[in-house]
C-alpha cells in the first residue's frame, strides 16, 4: 500500500533479527520504520527492535501493527504509530 502512496520499501522479510533492522536503517538513512506481529511471541522482538533504534537512529519513527498489536501495547513498548 505504501509503495503505491510513493514510499520506496524495503521488505527485509520475516523474523529478521533487530540487529540487522537497525543497521538496514543506518545504512540506507531511513526515516520510517514498519514493524508487524501476528503473533505474541514477534512482539518481544519488536520492543528490542524499537529499543535499538532509539538508541542508534534515534530519528527515525517506528510504525508497528499485526493481529496481536493494540495501542496501548504499541504505547507501551515506545512506537511512534
Amino acid at each position: 500500500m505504501l509503495e503505491n502512496y510513493g514510499f520506496d520499501i524495503i521488505d527485509l522479510g520475516r523474523d529478521v533479527p533487530p540487529e540487522v533492522i537497525v543497521d538496514t536503517a543506518i545504512k540506507e538513512n531511513i526515516k520510517l520504520v514498519g514493524l508487524s506481529a501476528l503473533m505474541t511471541t514477534t512482539v518481544v522482538s519488536m520492543e528490542e527492535t524499537i529499543r535499538q533504534l532509539r538508541e542508534k537512529k534515534p530519528d527515525t519513527l517506528v510504525c508497528v501493527g499485526g493481529a496481536v498489536m493494540n495501542q496501548d501495547y504499541a504505547d507501551e513498548i515506545g512506537a511512534d504509530a
